[in-house]
């Protein structure tokens, strides 16, 4: 079975990346095929959730937010102001990223 991704998941899990990449400093690395395989999964997993309370405005930002709120970067859902969400959804995606929990990337040369 393939998965093809929408629009906006695609945008939501290139934001996602990004983020990770800068934080990370992993632009130089490859990261592991499975580990990417796994966060694609779970922006998913946390895009079900959050779909209806993003609009176009929103959705890149919101998976920045995903990777540095679930990961306690000292900046996310919780950091933005109401020019990207409601102070209501702006808490309820902060407590829903924070369950996924904070991630160890896993980069090619490890996992050879």
């Amino acid at each position: 079975m393939i998965i093809e991704l929408t629009r906006k998941e695609k945008i939501f899990v290139s934001a996602y990346f990004d983020a990770l990449d800068f934080t990370e400093d992993s632009k130089e690395r490859e990261l592991c095929e499975v580990f990417k395989r796994e966060q694609v999964i779970e922006c998913l997993a946390f895009f079900v959730y959050a779909e209806c309370y993003l609009s176009d405005d929103n959705i890149e930002q919101a998976g920045h937010d995903f990777w540095l709120s679930r990961n306690g970067h000292g900046t996310g859902f919780w950091d933005r102001d109401s020019d990207y969400y409601t102070p209501y959804v702006r808490d309820w995606l902060q407590r829903k990223a924070e369950t996924f929990k904070e991630v160890e990337v896993i980069f090619e040369d490890y996992a050879a």
